[in-house]
């Protein structure tokens, strides 16, 4: 793991418990996954609360309250220039999302990251 990035991700004051409760004692891990087709990159980013595996390679950001958020390191220009957590559904099938302040950069990314990635 690569050392402390000045990167803030915002959440919503109300949501920030219900992702502590989510979370657990794990911390949250932002990457993405792409894959090209005929010339077109699609991709989204991943949200998910995970220990990463020995050797990942991810950079910590600031951290939401008492949980660790852990990025992969292409990403921090993108998040950096903006993003904000989301929680939808149910607690026992809450989903965590990313939104970008800038959701054309996202488009930029991925034609300057076209490979694979899982």
């Amino acid at each position: 793991m690569t050392s402390y990035s000045p990167v803030a991700i915002r959440i919503e004051p109300g949501q920030a418990s219900r992702l502590a409760d989510l979370a657990g004692d794990r911390p949250l891990v932002i990457d993405h996954y792409a894959s090209r087709r005929c010339g077109v990159t699609i991709g989204d980013l991943r949200v998910r609360f995970e220990t990463p595996r020995p050797g990942a390679d991810v950079v910590e950001l600031d951290a939401i309250g008492s949980i660790r958020v852990l990025a992969e390191p292409a990403l921090l220009q993108l998040l950096g220039s903006g993003a904000s957590l989301r929680l939808r559904g149910s607690f026992s099938v809450a989903k965590v999302g990313v939104e970008l302040d800038h959701p054309e950069l996202w488009l930029e990314f991925l034609e300057a990251h076209p490979e694979r990635r899982r």
